[in-house]
């Protein structure tokens, strides 16, 4: 078995850049949807309408499929600052029962 060696820096870290890339993506999502959806190059007569019916069903479902990919982005990010947190303090609850030890306070 491969040991596995956690560093809570570098979690933390990983969660704070992954917390950028969901705004960014969040903003990308944003900026397309205002792009896509503000205009109908389509046209107005029957044959535009039904396209455009269509096309804003799967944009719909487009974006409700990228606004779930955005919402595990943001538990993920929050997962790693959880995990970064719980193993500093598993560290320094370890330190300070090493430190009661040597002091003879240990129990």
């Amino acid at each position: 078995m491969t040991e596995m060696k956690v560093d809570p820096d570098q979690l933390a870290n990983s969660a704070v850049a992954l917390g950028r890339t969901v705004e960014e993506f969040a903003d990308g999502l944003d900026a397309l949807e205002a792009t896509i959806t503000t205009e109908s190059p389509w046209g107005a007569d029957e044959a535009g309408t039904l396209f455009g019916a269509a096309y804003m069903e799967v944009l719909g479902h487009a974006m409700e499929v990228y606004g779930s990919h955005l919402g595990q982005l943001i538990e993920a990010a929050e997962g790693l600052g959880t995990w970064a947190q719980q193993v500093w303090q598993t560290e320094q609850q370890n330190i300070d029962r090493i430190d009661q030890s040597a002091q003879g306070l240990g129990g």
